[in-house]
């Protein structure tokens, strides 16, 4: 099982690469706008959470089907309903972290923020690349 991973890890290092980028990138815009409603205008954490989740949406879209699956070329209704699905998903991961973070764990929303974006990262580059995009590799 371990050999496998890691051949599926050296076979998509590049794409993995570029995945890590855009996350980074996402993560950056998801933060700062969770900090800005959460921190600056006061929401409750939980709102702050779903604003900021809607505004990261567009550029992470936008930013693996051109850069890091480049499927730009298929599809973008067959796209989108398969990445709103995934986004389904991982709202609901989103706010099951945060909410574990404050209330079970009872620390600073900003640490759920984190988990929850560690874990939907997990999660979502298999769902992108098999499902959403599914962009079949030249042999």
């Amino acid at each position: 099982m371990l050999h496998d991973a890691v051949g599926y890890v050296s076979a998509h290092r590049f794409q993995l690469m570029k995945y890590v980028a855009v996350g980074l990138v996402t993560f950056g815009i998801y933060f700062s706008c969770f900090h800005i409603f959460y921190g600056v205008i006061a929401l409750g954490y939980k709102l702050a959470v779903s604003i900021a989740y809607v505004v990261t949406v567009m550029s992470h879209f936008l930013l693996h089907r051109f850069f890091t699956f480049g499927a730009g070329d298929q599809d973008l209704v067959h796209h989108t309903w398969k990445y709103l699905l995934m986004l389904a998903l991982n709202y609901g991961i989103s706010l099951l972290a945060v909410w574990v973070t404050v209330e079970v764990v009872k620390v600073s929303p900003y640490f759920g923020v984190v988990a929850s974006t560690a874990a939907t990262a997990c999660v979502s580059f298999f769902v992108m690349k098999h499902f959403v995009f599914d962009v079949k590799e030249a042999a």
